[in-house]
């Protein structure tokens, strides 16, 4: 009976549904056309403008872009918003509640950006004053809590949702770590080291003569004169006594962005109940405040 009453709360609270019937809480993906307009209007075309005047306005910290910035910056938002969307599955859990949860959410974290001990970024982590820890910690606390949260209510689905759900994690994890990998390998050459190991190894081989050639007695014609010597005797190490040259690569360094963090969080906030619809409008509030100020910097860059 709980339950019942939980439910039609929140389609209570929820209003009007603007989604198609026919979409499952469940799916993997899903695309509507309308939905999709409402959600690009509400979480990048309007705000990213509206972003730009005020914190310029307010002296709030932003990159200088030029036009062609601008351009790069909406058209990839367009591209990643319609990602987020169809893989997490908005045109369900699309609701005025992730509105309305959003637009404070991402004035609220420029504020917080621009408190003094909070203007520093992931990569100086051993040097963070204390202030920065304890909004760390809080917001680590928070983000914990509410992936509790949406664990339960992906397990409250029928299987095998939940453990698609969980494994998921699995491809930021994989993108992640195989960005670490390109940066270990840009200083130690670890790859391009073995491969020409092997190479000098393979080119060793090649080199040495067959036993039976270089130990069978030389033949001599009738003036006593050695035949065949030139084919036994001849510089079988030309080809192995050049050494190959390592060529490294340009060194490149690991920096981990808010906006890359909230948008990989925004997949999973995907389901048709108000926290979970609450969570979504923070976490893109968070990941759309990064792309206003910032623009899409990338996870692995030229050191």
């Amino acid at each position: 009976m709980s339950n019942e009453v939980n439910a039609t709360f929140c389609e209570a609270l929820q209003g009007p549904r603007i989604y198609p019937d026919w979409i499952s809480e469940t799916a993997v993906y899903s695309f509507d056309a309308l939905t999709y307009l409402y959600f690009i209007l509400a979480f990048l075309l309007f705000p990213y403008p509206v972003y730009r005047v005020i914190a310029h306005k307010f002296n709030w910290e932003v990159n200088t872009k030029t036009l062609a910035r601008h351009w790069s910056d909406i058209t990839l938002g367009l591209t990643y918003g319609c990602i987020v969307f169809v893989f997490g599955n908005y045109t369900k859990a699309f609701s005025w509640i992730t509105v309305v949860a959003f637009y404070p959410s991402l004035f609220g974290y420029a504020l917080i950006a621009e408190l003094p001990f909070t203007k520093t970024s992931l990569p100086r982590i051993k040097t963070w004053p204390i202030g920065m820890w304890i909004v760390f910690l809080l917001a680590l606390a928070v983000i914990l809590a509410f992936a509790a949260f949406h664990i339960y209510l992906a397990a409250t689905l029928p299987l095998p949702f939940v453990i698609y759900y969980v494994c998921a994690l699995a491809i930021p994890l994989f993108l992640l770590l195989s960005a670490v990998a390109i940066v270990y390998e840009s200083t130690h050459n670890v790859i391009q080291k073995t491969f020409v190991g092997i190479k000098a190894s393979l080119t060793s081989c090649k080199g040495k003569a067959p036993l039976d050639e270089e130990t069978q007695p030389a033949r001599q014609d009738s003036e006593g004169e050695q035949i065949g010597e030139s084919s036994t005797t001849k510089d079988v190490h030309s080809t192995s006594d050049a050494i190959p040259v390592v060529e490294s690569f340009s060194p490149v360094a690991l920096h981990l962005h808010h906006w890359q963090i909230f948008y990989v969080l925004s997949f999973f906030t995907r389901f048709n109940h108000p926290v979970s619809q609450v969570a979504a409008g923070i976490v893109l509030a968070c990941y759309m405040e990064g792309i206003c100020a910032y623009g899409y910097d990338s996870l692995v860059n030229d050191a």
